[in-house]
This record gives structure tokens, C-alpha cells and sequence, in this order.
């Protein structure tokens, strides 16, 4: 009886944490994706994920359309340090985006995409 309670703490445990831990997860985009780097010019300027479009994060309610036409286009999201992503995940959903994933900060982004930086 009480390996039940050890038991039941390790799978409240992966669903919690997934299955992978954050370096291990690997993403696979969509070939119709578009990637987002809703950091500042300046920032993007310095360096991006390859193939990423300059959203920033403050102009994600006036200008995503222009960026992302359709609605059901997948839509990665990473800035500098993960809170600017959430922001504009949540704004895009707001939207009525219905497939946007945060990729959080760069760095992650990078780890999960397997995708190369370009200046």
C-alpha cells in the first residue's frame, strides 16, 4: 500500500515536467511556420535564428497580420530572455491564433529548433 502514494508522485512528476528535460526537447517546424524574434531591432540587428521575421513585441497588436496573414499558420515565438516571448504568445492568441508555441529565450529557441544564429 505505500508504494501507491511513490508511485502516484512519479507520474504526477512527468506530467508535470514532461518528458525530456529543456535542453533534450527538440522541435520540429512546420514547413508553412513562421519563427518570431519579437526582441528590439537593435537586438535582432546583433543576431537571429535563421529564418526568423522581426516581430517586436510592442507591435505584435498593430502588425502581426502583416506578418502572419492566416490565423492557423504555426507561429514560434522566442526574445531575449522568455518574458517578451509569453507576451506576445498571449497577445497572438488574443488574436485569435490558434497555433502559436513559445519557444521562450533565444538560447532555447536555438536548443530546441537545432536552428543556427545569422547576423
Amino acid at each position: 500500500m505505500k508504494k501507491l502514494p511513490v508511485m502516484l508522485c512519479g507520474v504526477m512528476m512527468l506530467a508535470v515536467s514532461g518528458c525530456c528535460s529543456p535542453g533534450q526537447c527538440k522541435i520540429t517546424m512546420k514547413k508553412d511556420a513562421v519563427l518570431l524574434d519579437v526582441r528590439t531591432p537593435t537586438e535582432y540587428q546583433k543576431g537571429y535564428l535563421q529564418g526568423a521575421i522581426n516581430l517586436p513585441q510592442a507591435d505584435v497588436d498593430t502588425k502581426a497580420a502583416t506578418v502572419v496573414p492566416s490565423r492557423d499558420t504555426p507561429v514560434y515565438v522566442y526574445c531575449r530572455g522568455g518574458r517578451e516571448a509569453a507576451m506576445a504568445t498571449e497577445k497572438l492568441l488574443k488574436q485569435g491564433y490558434t497555433n502559436v508555441h513559445n519557444l521562450g529565450a533565444m538560447k532555447d529557441a536555438r536548443e530546441k529548433l537545432n536552428i543556427p544564429i545569422s547576423k
